[in-house]
């Protein structure tokens, strides 16, 4: 019977081991799936012929667009007033458009509002997130639950949006929902 060597042993325990960790790091990179389905939106409870805005102090804003296929783009601009936010939504497009964490879905039911969409992550693939509001009428919404992930943790918010017309509104084709 052969005795196998030390040398043996550890070469093999080096290479199952990173191999392990190869395995282990890919499959923690995967993106998680987003919290709800999109879904056309064929409603009037909120307008889609522009963006809706929050002013978050002292000079950004907080800027959503909505499709009727479902699909929802977000962005945090650095500026001064809405018509700065407007003359930069172009440019700033270009530069978000292949940004997954700047794409999500929405769903409208009745007066509720929620929308899923990837948040960073400091290792492994994006988290999903789903935040939750009430529409008070079609051009002011409130998310008062923002940032609820898969295990149902969730941070309370009092987010007022108000809308804004706007054209063209950025395409919503993407490489992020299919």
């Amino acid at each position: 019977m052969v005795k196998p060597n030390n040398q043996f042993i550890m070469k093999f325990i080096v290479i199952f081991s990173f191999t392990l960790c190869i395995i282990v790091l890919f499959y923690g990179c995967k993106d998680e799936e987003l919290l709800i389905k999109k879904t056309p939106y064929n409603g009037n409870e909120l307008r889609i012929d522009g963006y809706y805005y929050r002013q978050l102090p002292p000079d950004k804003y907080k800027v959503f667009f909505f499709y009727r296929n479902g699909v929802m783009i977000y962005h945090i601009y650095i500026l001064t007033d809405l018509q700065q936010v407007e003359d930069k939504i172009p440019s700033i497009y270009e530069e978000i458009k292949d940004d997954k964490l700047s794409w999500g879905v929405f769903e409208i039911s009745g007066n509720k509002i929620q929308y899923s969409s990837w948040s960073t992550s400091v290792g492994g693939g994006l988290p999903a997130f789903k935040s939750i509001g009430v529409i008070e009428n079609d051009s002011t919404f409130r998310i008062s639950n923002s940032g609820i992930d898969r295990d149902g943790n969730n941070f309370e918010a009092n987010d007022l949006y108000h809308f804004r017309k706007f054209s063209p509104k950025p395409d919503s084709t993407n490489r992020f929902i299919p």
